[in-house]
């Protein structure tokens, strides 16, 4: 482990009093965060997920995206909606609003087509805000280059596939790493196999894909110039074809057929920017499959949080963009006979007692992780991540009616129903939110 970066510690110290000032907090809360931002690893405030540290220091998933949340306001940590490859563990995009995230991109490692949702590949994390602590992985370009590709631009929380560690995987793919500065050239000697062969550039957002198929052959050379952001392969023909990312273009040429055998890749750096290589060697038949990943804060799970929703109500979805949710879970409320009530108690009556109806829903809806996206008249719609708990709160809530209407003046009926289906991300009354209108 690096030894921690330094503190601002005036800065530290009004930003944990904001963070106490926002809520109660239970005694130990801030005390265990304070010691985190102070003595973690680096790379460990680098893209938090806020259910493995509530994992850790025994926090509950809600209060730890609670304290996350409220912490990223006042400007402890940095919150980043993640766009990640459903194929491979790749960052294809990091933003810091949510109009800026684009489901729809092509994967600059695996080269697959993705289009995400907001519950599955669409992670949100946490990074410690520079001001406080200034991380190196704030500075991609002072990392070792296997950082660069390994740490900064995978993502955390991968499951490497057929029980396979991080390790095994990467030294099943990878040929090398190297930099290679400002107008400086460098050959590397491989023996390609059958398959896919990949030279990467990620700092300047390159691809260069090589297949390799038939007998072997003699000794091979390949010239590679990055040059005016693009790669030349002047020995061989190639198809330049951009690919749209999340967060800009990506330059992605293939060239023809080589043989299988030994090669030496020539490379030209003639620019006055350092180009970071990675060498990748797929196995014949490679073909890209669901990758995934352990329990980490989603999209969905974020705009269903109460705080997030109070507290960032500018965060809008870009009205250009249909995010989509695969799997939601809504919860429809109506009292019966409503309009007959207002007639018989009178209008300041029925009024009180619609309003008492709404807190025990609302505290229902709270407590079993959901959120009330509108309400109409005296009818409520709520969202839900998982169904059970949509199911709980509507068995709750006609128990809690029942009670309630042995001491209420005039008894109240409710009609509950509930709904699991496909939806999408839309903006409602300037605010984001989950609606059922796939």
């Amino acid at each position: 482990m690096s030894v921690p970066s330094p503190v601002n510690e005036s800065l530290l110290s009004q930003r944990l009093a904001a963070l106490g000032a926002a809520r109660s907090w239970a005694p130990n809360v801030l005390p265990e965060l304070e010691h985190f931002i102070r003595t973690a690893d680096d790379y460990d405030l680098l893209r938090v997920n806020p259910i493995q540290y509530g994992g850790a220091v025994r926090m509950s998933e809600a209060d730890a995206i609670e304290l996350f949340v409220h912490a990223a306001k006042v400007g402890l940590f940095d919150m980043d909606w993640l766009l990640i490859c459903a194929y491979c563990p790749q960052v294809a995009g990091s933003f810091r609003e949510l109009d800026q995230v684009h489901p729809r991109f092509q994967c600059a490692f695996c080269n697959a087509i993705n289009d995400v949702a907001l519950d599955d590949y669409i992670q949100v994390a946490f990074t410690v805000s520079s001001g406080v602590r200034d991380i190196i992985f704030r500075h991609p370009e002072r990392l070792s280059v296997e950082d660069f590709y390994l740490r900064y631009n995978f993502s955390k929380g991968f499951i490497a596939p057929h029980g396979m560690t991080h390790q095994q995987l990467v030294a099943a793919l990878s040929r090398g790493f190297a930099d290679i500065e400002a107008h400086e050239h460098r050959s590397f000697d491989f023996e390609v196999t059958a398959g896919r062969f990949e030279v990467l550039d990620l700092s300047h957002k390159l691809l260069l894909v090589f297949f390799a198929d038939g007998e072997p052959a003699e000794p091979q050379e390949t010239l590679v110039q990055l040059e005016s952001g693009r790669f030349h392969v002047p020995d061989r023909p190639t198809a330049p074809k951009d690919m749209v990312l999340g967060d800009g273009q990506f330059s992605f040429r293939q060239t023809a057929d080589l043989s299988p055998g030994k090669h030496t890749i020539r490379i030209e750096n003639r620019t006055d920017d350092r180009g970071r290589f990675w060498f990748v060697q797929y196995p014949p038949g490679f073909a890209p499959h669901l990758v995934e990943y352990e329990p980490f804060l989603s999209g969905k799970r974020l705009l269903l949080t109460p705080s997030f929703r109070e507290l960032y109500k500018a965060q809008l979805v870009d009205e250009g963009e249909s995010i989509k949710v695969s799997d939601m879970t809504f919860l429809f409320t109506d009292l019966k006979k409503s309009t007959p009530l207002y007639e018989s108690v009178g209008d300041v009556n029925a009024y009180f007692l619609v309003r008492q109806h709404f807190e025990i829903l609302n505290r229902i809806i709270r407590e079993r992780s959901g959120t009330i996206i509108k309400t109409i008249g005296d009818a409520v719609m709520a969202g839900f991540e998982r169904p059970q708990d949509a199911v709980c709160a509507a068995i709750e809530m006609i128990e809690e009616l029942s009670r309630f209407n042995q001491t209420a003046s005039r008894p109240l009926g409710l009609k509950v129903g509930v709904h699991r289906g496909r939806a999408i991300a839309v903006n409602l009354n300037d605010r984001s939110t989950i609606s059922d209108r796939t």
